[in-house]
């Protein structure tokens, strides 16, 4: 199965830019293997750190708007990425499907999707394939997605009809694993006053969304601002991102030490428009002096108008976490407690290993509020990054899953009203706890599960909201392997 089949502006003056949102014709494709390798671009990537980039691409994939020969705008843009070996990119403006398609054929060793995608929960809602979108490429060594969605779209008129996409990601850097919640979106574009004033509604609401829901996790939010984040492109008035740059406690734009000193992201204008805004607890983790313009121009000819009129912009990140200590690398990951139909034997409870190193299990034990119900047998061991479920009995186990096995004390009589299960290591310390009400039991076959999924520290919700399916015993939510 192709990728594609997987995975369903204007010129820019200094201050005033181009509106970003009209209905486009998407270009004949190209094929990727058409094109040789045309230029040499120097690497910003390390094995040993986070690397991730913001790029605008001006109008990619359409015949009528921006770089006009498209075969060459695509070859421009794989050499870009496969040259600065990033582990992910940020992208926006991206108005062709079948383009973008075509460059992730062109970039082996990643994987991508945009903000229409099948995959990500209400995108093709807000999002249609001819018009701009953002996304997201990866590099499938670094990064696993665990879930998509569209995120404020309340203020979808504020964010000129393209709500934020957010993704939740595990990176895997030297051996670090660690969770990341990526938010990449286009701004509402121009100087007007009526521009300014919806970018500065978009970020209330942007704001707002990230207090509330990641209080306390690693969030970097990547995309084309359409503004600065010293003063405005409207002269004479602050940022509109000022309630971000205020609030130092809880977020750092580190791209603003560019906008400081004068530098821009735009070939021709002379202010920062693209960026990277950070919780504080990602930020501690930026390598000093990283963030950077990266003027690609100096090796791609014409690069103005062959490629964008923006230019990427750049940051690394120090190994997110180092690998957990033994006792902390198992987790309680998904619980079925209200069996499908009658029978308590397809009740279950799955477990993770986040860590970077298997894991030995014998001796720990799953209880509940009322007991012990299983102990895992000597000999048991858990592989790094991959999940076990226990079931109420041999009998509940589905056809086709293999990392399963019967509770040793013959049940799991999980409660469908408030209960608890403990993963406990074989010292009884605790290892993990979920406490749960009949709000996230009280339904038949339709388990709990943490979100993101995957995550150790993730919040617990109904498997329906993040998937379709009612449950993913040993898989992840979205049924793939762990």
């Amino acid at each position: 199965m192709s990728r594609r089949q997987r995975f369903h502006i204007s010129w820019l003056a200094p201050l005033v830019l181009a509106s970003c949102a009209l209905p486009v014709e998407e270009a004949p494709e190209p094929r990727a293997e058409d094109f040789a390798q045309a230029v040499s671009v120097p690497s910003r990537g390390s094995a040993s750190t986070l690397d991730v980039a913001t790029w605008n691409l001006e109008w990619f994939g359409v015949t009528d708007m921006g770089p006009a020969n498209e075969a060459l705008q695509l070859q421009n843009a794989r050499d870009v990425i496969l040259g600065a070996d990033l582990d992910i990119w940020a992208v926006q403006e991206i108005s062709g499907s079948s383009h973008f398609a075509d460059l992730l054929d062109a970039l082996p060793g990643y994987d991508g999707f945009l903000s229409n995608d099948p995959s990500v929960a209400s995108g093709s809602s807000y999002y249609y394939s001819s018009e701009q979108k953002v996304g997201i490429v990866y590099k499938t060594s670094t990064v696993t997605v665990n879930s998509a969605k569209i995120i404020v779209t309340a203020a979808n008129n504020d964010f000129a009809g393209r709500p934020p996409l957010e993704v939740r990601l595990t990176v895997n850097v030297n051996g670090a694993v660690s969770d990341l919640v990526l938010i990449t979106l286009h701004a509402k574009a121009n100087s007007d006053l009526d521009s300014y004033t919806r970018r500065g509604s978009a970020s209330v609401a942007l704001k707002s969304y990230l207090d509330t829901t990641f209080p306390t996790q690693r969030v970097i939010v990547l995309g084309d601002f359409n503004d600065d984040v010293d003063t405005s492109i409207r002269t004479g008035q602050p940022s509109p991102y000022a309630n971000f740059v205020a609030d130092t406690a809880d977020y750092s734009f580190v791209t603003k030490i560019l906008s400081d000193t004068g530098k821009h992201s735009t070939v021709t204008g002379t202010q920062m428009l693209d960026h990277h805004l950070l919780t504080n607890e990602l930020a501690q983790l930026l390598v000093s002096g990283s963030p950077q313009v990266y003027e690609v121009d100096q090796y791609v000819p014409s690069y103005a108008a062959t490629t964008s009129n923006h230019y990427p912009v750049l940051a690394r990140y120090t190994a997110p976490g180092a690998p957990p200590a033994p006792g902390a690398k198992v987790f309680l990951n998904e619980i079925l407690a209200n069996e499908p139909g009658s029978s308590t034997s397809g009740e279950f409870v799955e477990i993770v290993n986040g860590g970077a190193s298997s894991v030995a299990l014998g001796g720990y034990t799953l209880s509940d509020a009322s007991g012990l119900r299983h102990t895992f047998p000597a000999g048991t061991t858990l592989g790094a990054g991959k999940a076990l479920a226990v079931f109420g009995s041999a009998a509940g186990i589905p056809v086709g899953v293999t990392n399963a096995v019967a509770a040793s004390t013959g049940g799991l009589s999980l409660n469908n009203g408030t209960d608890s299960v403990i993963l406990a290591s074989p010292a009884g310390t605790v290892v993990d706890t979920i406490v749960y009400t009949s709000a996230l039991a009280s339904t038949d076959g339709v388990s709990m599960n943490r979100s993101p999924d995957g995550s150790a520290t993730g919040t617990v919700v109904l498997h329906t909201t993040l998937n379709a399916a009612l449950a993913s015993p040993g898989k992840r939510v979205n049924g793939a392997a762990f």
